[in-house]
């Protein structure tokens, strides 16, 4: 036998040792039924485990703090409980249904361990006075087939996390924006085949976060349909924004001033200060404000709301119609790209060329609104 041969046959051995002296139990599976405590069996389950929920209505808070939950429901109904439980969501009113965390300061964002791979499949978290679901600290987490009902707060809110995942959510009737990536430096988040509708916010808002694709989502009814907000504080950018229906979202919100977040009404898809974006093959139709709103419109592409010009933007191949004040708007800052865009009206004109020619406006010189 070779020297190469005998060395990888060492290998070989050691690590079948190790698999069987060091393998880690098998994971579990934790069933749960109407009457008896989620939370239990989510404090039960060690790494890895699935708690399943069965077919009730639950009212309690849950905390997920351990990595590889599957937490998956079988239409279950989760309300908020007359007394909420002690998790660290829950340390100041409002109450949050589902509180996913890892270990990190909350003041400043700073994260000592992710908690990852969580799972959240087949519940309708409805009616609580906070958040649907909040993530903090958190590493591929995966919302999906989920509803997030008439909740105080956000629907979905996933803050200092990595690589969050929305998929195949309704997330309607919510008092802040429906689906939520903010604070999030390496985002990378993915929103596919949501349904975001009437919500008091945007159907989906990135703020101060990079990375991620949105694509193939419904966004009705909201104050904005899609909005990437650079400067509050931070960068915003490197996203992919494609097939998405943004419909007639034209409720009126006031905004947060003290987040940087202006007040908005009838705005379809929105890039402020966004760098690095392609907004692409989406369908933006009757978008048009019923109150005040810094922005309205179809497709916007201005500066941040500190000052930060958007750069390397891309806006192509997209239908706008029946937005008011105007199917496409740019400001004039920074450097954007708009091409094979079909729509009724623009402001420069030109950006729909006739409603299916190509206009290149590249350019730095900024005109003032």
């Amino acid at each position: 036998m070779s020297r190469h041969a005998r060395a990888f046959c060492a290998v070989v051995a050691v690590l079948f040792a190790c698999l069987l002296g060091g393998a880690p139990a098998y994971a579990k599976a934790h069933h749960v039924h109407e009457g008896e405590s989620i939370q239990a069996a989510l404090d039960a389950a060690s790494p890895g485990d699935t708690v399943i929920v069965h077919r009730g209505t639950y009212h309690e808070s849950l905390q997920i703090d351990k990595d590889g939950i599957r937490l998956r429901g079988n239409h279950v109904q989760l309300l908020e409980p007359a007394s909420p439980a002690d998790t660290l969501c829950n340390e100041f009113e409002p109450v949050t249904g589902i509180c996913v965390v890892g270990q990190g300061d909350p003041q400043t964002g700073a994260i000592s361990d992710y908690v990852s791979r969580v799972r959240i499949k087949g519940f309708t978290v409805e009616g609580f006075s906070g958040v649907g679901i909040f993530a903090f600290g958190s590493e591929l987490l995966r919302v999906s087939h989920d509803k997030l009902l008439d909740n105080g707060g956000y629907g979905v809110f996933a803050v200092a996390s990595k690589r969050p995942q929305y998929v195949n959510n309704l997330s309607s009737g919510n008092g802040a924006p429906g689906l939520y990536v903010g604070d999030s430096p390496e985002a990378n988040a993915l929103v596919r085949h949501n349904r975001s509708i009437g919500n008091s916010g945007e159907g989906i808002l990135l703020r101060n976060a990079v990375g991620g694709r949105v694509s193939h989502n419904r966004l009705v009814g909201n104050c904005a349909g899609v909005l990437a907000l650079a400067d509050a504080p931070g960068p915003a950018g490197d996203f992919r924004i494609d097939h998405n229906r943004v419909l007639e979202n034209n409720e009126a919100c006031p905004g947060e001033p003290e987040e940087g977040e202006p007040p908005i009404s009838g705005l379809g898809i929105a890039l402020l200060g966004a760098f690095d974006t392609r907004v692409s093959h989406n369908k933006v139709r009757g978008n048009e404000p019923s109150g005040a709103s810094f922005l309205s419109g179809g497709i916007a592409v201005t500066e941040g709301v500190g000052g930060t010009d958007p750069q390397n933007d891309v806006v192509g191949h997209n239908k706008a119609f029946d937005n008011l004040p105007n199917d496409l708007f740019w400001d004039g800052a920074g450097t954007v790209l708009f091409k094979k865009n079909k729509c009724g009206t623009s402001d420069p004109d030109g950006l729909c060329a006739g409603g299916g020619g190509k206009a290149l406006h590249k350019h730095a010189a900024r005109r003032r609104r």
